[in-house]
């Protein structure tokens, strides 16, 4: 988990007390440890219990938000829960919205009225695609999907409540335990020859263990406004893939290009994606906030989840995912 410089503006998260809501998710699994060591004091909230929740939460209840932020008194809230399943949000944008809209809006007013300053986590989906990227911090949102509208308006309310808060967009994450690109990958090629994967997709590749630390380095300065928090660079899903592959030792040629309009045809999917949704990192980068080079985070994280598939055949078929098709 690398952040490659991050300044020292005389923050110190020693002994402060940070919520974390989604803390039992994909992000919320190393924002946890990445707090405790730059010595904060992490406080787990989350829809269901676990291990690293302490506050059972369904943020889509405003005064079940209230009493847990008033209970728990943090100075600093991260806001990293979200409906994230972007077919799932297209094919139910009543969940959509009570989930990333009303309860980014539930967290921002609870947030606020303690005193806690609040950082909420975002997508590179509050863009079109279509032109323009990689996009800056202030390149106009033009969501094409449910996801990237519910998303967006849960950036207006969060900035909307007090303009000192802050919006941190990152991009195609991976990592954890949960649903992810490189583990769609690495899972297909366990039980199948070859796969295809679109090459006309492209975006910005993040680990979320470098997402956490960078967002542990704008909260120690209690940074505001909106960042751009991805891996260094761009890549297609088709390259992204590649990568993934090579990390673990797989040969190349088992991974077909393929084109979004024929995978489309095989495989429809509600939500419309963007074509090219790279992110710029400029005002982060500017405070000594940036993340590794994304091939540089890919080569570090897969040999580890390779280890742990064993890349065994077994009997178990993987979901067809984000351009990502068996042959």
């Amino acid at each position: 988990m690398t952040v490659i410089a991050t300044a020292d503006a005389g923050g110190s998260l020693r002994s402060v007390r940070i919520a974390v809501t989604g803390a039992g998710g994909q992000l919320g699994g190393y924002l946890g440890p990445a707090l405790a060591a730059a010595g904060a004091i992490p406080i787990g909230f989350g829809h269901a219990a676990g291990p690293a929740i302490e506050h059972v939460v369904d943020i889509g209840n405003a005064a079940a938000v209230r009493e847990a932020l008033n209970e728990s008194a943090p100075a600093i809230v991260i806001h990293a829960a979200a409906y994230t399943d972007v077919d799932g949000c297209e094919r139910n944008p009543g969940r959509a919205e009570a989930v990333n809209a009303q309860g980014s809006a539930n967290v921002a007013t609870a947030a606020r009225a303690i005193g806690a300053h609040l950082i909420m986590i975002s997508t590179d989906f509050v863009f079109a695609g279509d032109g323009g990227a990689p996009y800056g911090e202030e390149a106009p949102p033009r969501p094409l999907s449910v996801y990237g509208q519910s998303k967006l308006a849960g950036e207006a309310a969060v900035l909307g409540t007090d303009p000192g808060f802050a919006v941190a967009r990152t991009a195609w994450l991976y990592g954890g335990a949960g649903k992810h690109f490189p583990r769609t990958i690495l899972g297909v090629l366990r039980d199948r020859a070859a796969i295809e994967v679109v090459t006309d997709e492209t975006g910005s590749p993040t680990f979320a263990g470098d997402l956490a630390e960078a967002v542990v380095a704008l909260a120690a300065i209690r940074a505001a406004g909106i960042f751009h928090l991805p891996n260094e660079g761009r890549a297609s899903r088709f390259a992204f893939a590649q990568a993934v592959a090579g990390a673990a030792g797989i040969a190349l040629d088992r991974i077909a290009p393929t084109t979004s309009v024929a995978f489309l045809a095989k495989y429809p999917l509600p939500a419309p994606r963007p074509a090219d949704s790279t992110l710029g990192n400029s005002r982060a980068a500017a405070l000594g906030i940036a993340l590794r080079p994304w091939r540089d985070a890919v080569a570090a994280y897969v040999p580890r989840l390779a280890a742990e598939f064993g890349l065994a055949p077994s009997g178990e078929q993987p979901a067809i995912d984000e351009g990502v098709a068996p042959r």
